[in-house]
């Protein structure tokens, strides 16, 4: 099944685009959000195939073009660096959204074709997306190399009496190494220490308490603490992920 995310502030035109998105030749699970911060929310718990993005979000705000700087963080994500997205807009200039780095797919103009936009919806979720080769780092444990994706590992937890690392596929223990060191051979942005002890997979993270300041991984049990002193970048950089 095929994922869309429709960001759009207005309601009858997400009414309008969500029947459009139904009624296409396939089968698909639709996500919506009116906003950036609920869009970026919807974007890091799923797996989306499509986005459609309304480029003026806020309407009152004059020359507001937030969709666009949603989009730009949604290429950041190394998941969605080739993931088709469709601008939805109303501007008359297309020089004001022609961003040439984000590499939309298409433009759909207000009011709505609805049978040019369902062609545009079937031919985006169609479209191939480059494979990116998934990256691996290499632990060492006693002589022996292990080679793990970075997908695989959950979290690292870190002491002075070692690390161990936390993997869907069964834990690795390991010698201690400063965290400095732990992060820069994961070489990966996918990975975020939220306290002295403990670096996480954010593609693991179901949910964040920023008042209890803990975090919940799928799959763990075990509630991760985020460091008073973390807090702020950890939130940061998720949010801005």
């Amino acid at each position: 099944m095929k994922t869309v995310l429709i960001v759009e502030d207005n309601v009858r035109n997400m009414e309008l685009l969500v029947k459009i998105v139904k009624e296409i030749k396939m089968e698909v699970a639709i996500i919506t959000a009116s906003n950036c911060e609920e869009a970026e929310v919807m974007a890091f718990k799923n797996n989306v195939d499509l986005f459609m993005v309304d480029i003026i979000l806020n309407p009152s705000n004059p020359g507001d073009v937030s969709g666009m700087k949603f989009a730009e963080h949604v290429r950041a994500f190394q998941k969605y660096k080739y993931t088709p997205i469709i601008f939805v807009t109303s501007l008359v200039d297309p020089e004001l959204y022609a961003y040439s780095d984000i590499h939309c797919y298409y433009y759909v103009e207000k009011p709505f074709d609805a049978t040019k936009v369902s062609n545009v919806i079937e031919e985006a979720l169609e479209f191939p997306k480059s494979k990116v080769e998934e990256q691996s780092v290499f632990f060492r444990q006693e002589g022996v190399l292990y080679k793990k994706k970075i997908s695989d590992i959950v979290y690292i937890e870190n002491t002075r009496a070692g690390q161990t690392v936390y993997c869907i596929n069964g834990n690795l223990e390991l010698a201690y190494k400063s965290m400095k060191i732990i992060l820069e051979e994961l070489n990966s942005d996918r990975f975020l220490q939220c306290n002295r002890y403990t670096i996480v997979n954010q593609d693991y993270i179901d949910m964040i308490d920023t008042v209890n300041r803990y975090i919940e991984l799928k799959g763990i049990q075990e509630r991760i603490e985020i460091g008073n002193s973390f807090k702020k970048r950890f939130l940061r950089e998720v949010i801005n992920d």
